[in-house]
């Protein structure tokens, strides 16, 4: 029995490597994986410090306008007639 010519390159030569197009393929695809996760991450910790912060920022901006916008004190007034 005759072996084909390429079983016969496979057992002395070492196997062949994968193309410089396929890896550089396969790290862009990994880039934009880890890119996403990135986005993703970032997008959940700030929504998680907008949630912590939320009570203290609105509880100054309810202070900061309170204090701008109280009456102003009234004028004196003369007595009243039908006081005791």
């Amino acid at each position: 029995m005759t072996w084909p010519q390429w079983l016969f390159e496979l057992e002395h030569s070492p196997p062949p490597r994968n193309s410089v197009g396929g890896r550089a393929a396969l790290r862009g695809v990994l880039a934009v994986v880890v890119v996403g996760a990135l986005v993703v991450a970032v997008g959940v910790l700030a929504w998680h410090a907008g949630r912590w912060a939320a009570p203290t920022l609105v509880r100054w901006q309810t202070d900061r306008v309170d204090a701008g916008s109280d009456a102003p004190p009234l004028p004196p007034l003369p007595d009243s007639p039908f006081a005791r």
